[in-house]
């Protein structure tokens, strides 16, 4: 059974694991190479430290196995370990966030996703996400960087006023 909660400090590690794993295998491709020395695991290490979004783990009795954040009306990350694909493990942790949003009174949310990320694309497309704009996003960079890149970035959107 999994028990989605508020992440902990002691969750850093699995995390920033999941993230780093999970990031790889689908957006590697999607962005410039020179992104990629940013995408260590002590750059997602130092980007969940400074995160201002409240992140929310699914864990099972071995460890976590996803997560979701959130700020604003956005819902910011959701990632799934490969031993929870096909567990609806997914669409738990976005309703979730869904449901965590409409509760604070946001009424319609957004999302962002890198185009090309056509698992993820069809996804949220299933969830009830439509697609409002696709335009190019800056990428994450530490703030000692002076290099700035790029993507395409689709951002979905979602009434949730049928939430309520």
């Amino acid at each position: 059974m999994v028990e989605i909660r508020p992440a902990k400090a002691a969750d850093h590690e699995e995390i920033v694991q999941l993230w780093h794993q999970r990031w790889h295998d689908a957006h590697a491709n999607l962005v410039p190479d020179d992104v990629l020395p940013y995408r260590s695991k002590d750059h997602f290490s130092l980007r969940l430290t400074e995160a201002e979004d409240a992140f929310f783990v699914a864990a099972d009795d071995i460890g976590i196995v996803g997560f979701v954040s959130v700020k604003g009306a956005e819902v910011v990350k959701l990632y799934v370990s490969d031993r929870a694909r096909g567990t609806r493990v997914a669409q738990t942790l976005l309703s979730f966030a869904e449901k965590l949003l409409s509760e604070s009174g946001i009424a319609r949310a957004m999302l962002l996703c890198t185009a090309g990320n056509i698992r993820a694309e069809r996804f949220y497309a299933r969830e009830g996400w439509e697609l409002s704009d696709s335009y190019e996003d800056a990428l994450w960079t530490p703030e000692t960087s002076n290099e700035r890149f790029f993507v395409l970035t689709h951002r979905f959107e979602k009434d949730l006023k049928l939430l309520l």
